[in-house]
């Protein structure tokens, strides 16, 4: 099925996606992905980034086992560059809210397990760290955004509810989160983009749900907001592992469901769905470079580079743990 993407011409943009074009000729090619896979070393792999956008980082880092402050830097530096370059500032909000999220489900669980999880907090969400946490430690949730709010409150009551069971907190900001991506309205292209994501998820949960028969149907959790209504998903919990792609014949994601499973079926590893899905947004973000006004290439650049920053750390793990380059190539995602 040819994928097609929404179209928001804006002139405003005009400035933002001659920068990005420039831009775009920095990120890793597959090229320069095959060299830092044939890295015989984190310190070699570290060498071979000196002249990319990573390189300015590199002196901070006292060895290869840090890069995760390499690509944690990279992500904060690229974030404040889109809204330096967004005329719309409800875009760069919405692009930086799926943070306060993430950022809120881990001082709830920080908070219920008496633990410090600072360093799972990310920088680039709309409320500043230090502000978060003063309002955790104080319990003064009625500061936060009432969206926020309502999530934390909601969180802590299902989890003293399901006998403090603490997936109860993930699983409430994660369908909170997920709400709130639905009904961004800044731009349809970022809509359509988290709509996809909303797919990927489900699909995610569906298959691992019917390769262990043994998971309680009752409990499965599929996310609300994507191109596919919830009860489609649910109804496939009646069908084998093998006839689900046939279920979404239909759907874009007919293919990848079936080499997928099939893959799955050979050698009980989820390695090359979880590529195919990474591999399909990439597809979503291309299609955006003959596009010459409106937000689509800015979102896409944005989303391209998290998308290297994963490669990356996926990289770097393999080598830090001495994993074979095929076995990081298998799961690896393609670069834009």
């Amino acid at each position: 099925m040819m994928l097609r993407i929404p179209r928001q011409e804006d002139t405003r943009f005009a400035y933002a996606i001659g920068r990005v074009r420039a831009l775009e000729n920095r990120l890793l090619d597959r090229q320069r992905v095959e060299r830092l896979l044939d890295a015989e070393t984190p310190s070699e792999l570290l060498n071979l980034l000196q002249d990319t956008d990573y390189g300015r980082y590199i002196p901070e880092l006292s060895s290869p086992s840090e890069f995760e402050k390499m690509l944690r830097a990279e992500r904060k530096r690229v974030v404040e560059l889109f809204e330096k370059l967004s005329p719309v500032k409800e875009l760069t909000y919405e692009i930086r809210r799926p943070y306060d999220f993430h950022n809120i489900k881990v001082l709830l669980k920080a908070k219920i397990t008496e633990s410090n999880f600072d360093y799972a907090l990310y920088d680039i969400g709309n409320i500043p760290i230090p502000e978060l946490k003063r309002i955790f430690d104080s319990e003064s949730y009625q500061k936060l955004p009432i969206d926020l709010q309502n999530t934390v409150e909601t969180a802590i009551e299902r989890f003293y509810i399901s006998n403090k069971d603490p997936k109860i907190l993930s699983e409430t900001v994660d369908e909170a989160a997920a709400r709130y991506l639905t009904l961004c309205d800044s731009s349809v292209f970022l809509k359509f983009y988290r709509k996809a994501e909303i797919d990927l998820i489900n699909f995610k949960t569906l298959v691992r749900v019917k390769a262990f028969s043994h998971a309680d149907i009752s409990r499965v959790y599929f996310v609300e907001g994507g191109t596919i209504s919830v009860g489609e998903y649910r109804r496939a919990l009646s069908d084998s592992l093998e006839s689900i792609p046939h279920r979404f014949f239909t759907t874009p994601y007919y293919k990848i469901l079936e080499d997928g499973i099939n893959f799955y079926k050979r050698t009980k590893s989820f390695s090359r769905l979880e590529k195919l899905f990474d591999d399909f947004l990439v597809e979503i973000l291309r299609l955006t470079r003959y596009i010459d006004l409106g937000p689509e290439p800015l979102i896409a650049y944005l989303f391209a580079k998290f998308n290297e920053i994963k490669v990356l750390r996926m990289i770097f793990v393999g080598k830090l743990n001495r994993i074979s380059k095929e076995k990081i190539k298998e799961r690896l995602p393609n670069v834009f």
